[in-house]
């Protein structure tokens, strides 16, 4: 497990698990949204093209952790990944997780710094619309080059994080 995407559905723990996951394998994480925002939900990268650059730039490296969607930048992290990790949670619970983000006080650790979270309908619409089935269809493509892992419950995430060979994976 040296380049790591972790995909799924806002509010689903994809940030906080790779938190945890680069702490573990030792590794810094890569937010992808601390990374397309400057703050107030300002977009760094207006021009398309900019932002396909940038992340083509961050999977270079030889070992990464990127947590993400933007969908029409998938392939680019999937392309490079070893390892794919879809976080496929109910989408009632990734509401319930992004209404209670919302609320909180304290500065989100995967936004830049003075960027709240916020509740739109957008996000909303986002959450519920989550296109699930079209996610396994595009990581099923990437199964011959990568170790696809589905999580669908903070159960498999913890014991995802208990796995020893998670070390010493050198694949």
């Amino acid at each position: 497990m040296k380049r790591i995407a972790i995909i799924g559905s806002s509010g689903s723990g994809k940030s906080t698990f790779a938190n945890k996951l680069g702490e573990k394998l030792h590794r810094s994480v890569i937010h992808l949204d601390k990374e397309y925002y400057t703050s107030e939900w300002k977009q760094k990268y207006p021009i398309k093209d900019d932002w396909l650059n940038f992340q083509k730039k961050l999977v270079a490296g030889d070992e990464w952790i990127i947590d993400g969607n933007y969908r029409s930048t998938l392939a680019i992290r999937l392309e490079r990944a070893d390892t794919i990790i879809f976080f496929d949670f109910p989408k009632w619970l990734c509401l319930r997780r992004a209404f209670i983000r919302a609320f909180k006080r304290e500065q989100p650790f995967d936004k830049p710094e003075g960027m709240r979270e916020k509740i739109s309908w957008e996000l909303i619409k986002r959450v519920v619309t989550y296109p699930t089935k079209e996610i396994y269809q595009v990581i099923e493509r990437y199964k011959d080059r990568a170790k696809i892992i589905v999580v669908k419950n903070d159960n498999d995430v913890r014991k995802l994080l208990a796995r020893s060979d998670l070390l010493s994976s050198n694949e």
